[in-house]
């Protein structure tokens, strides 16, 4: 897998972002999310990148209704209303992602999908990836260091390598 040097950061090649994630349905963890909307260096450029292909149908996405709630909060903690609306109906309405709510089948896959290390997940967390797994998502896209630790390497994609 090739990588792409940001700073001191091997950054996962946008080609190889493409090449795992046509065809498939992916999970889209806030931080990825957060990362288009925040304009985050140096991650813009491949999230960017991901929802283009989503918006193409070139692979599908899902994201927690606990995703959406968190990349809402912080421009509702500086004032910024309409900025969280906004935000939130550009993710409800984006074409070929599957908001996933919480209810009790997502609940069911907490503790039991032995792949996962639920121990080391906030609770969050573990309502972000049981909305993915009851979504069937084939793979995760997350920087979030617990998810590092606590998804396995075939089921997760990082735009970090390091």
């Amino acid at each position: 897998m090739k990588s792409e040097k940001s700073g001191k950061r091997k950054l996962l090649c946008p080609s190889d972002l493409e090449n795992l994630i046509l065809g498939k349905r992916v999970l889209i963890d806030t931080n990825i999310i957060i990362y288009l909307t925040d304009m985050v260096w140096p991650y813009e450029e491949l999230s960017r990148l991901l929802f283009s292909l989503i918006e193409e149908g070139r692979a599908e996405g899902v994201i927690s209704v606990v995703s959406v709630a968190e990349v809402m909060q912080g421009p509702l903690k500086m004032g910024m209303q309409d900025k969280a609306l906004k935000v939130r109906e550009y993710l409800l309405n984006f074409p070929h992602i599957l908001i996933q709510g919480v209810d009790k089948d997502v609940l069911n896959y907490i503790g039991t999908d032995k792949r996962i290390d639920w121990l080391s997940l906030r609770v969050m967390d573990s309502l972000i990836i049981a909305s993915g797994l009851k979504a069937n998502a084939e793979k995760i896209i997350s920087n979030d260091l617990r998810f590092r630790k606590a998804v396995p390497k075939d089921l997760l994609i990082s735009f970090d390598l390091d």
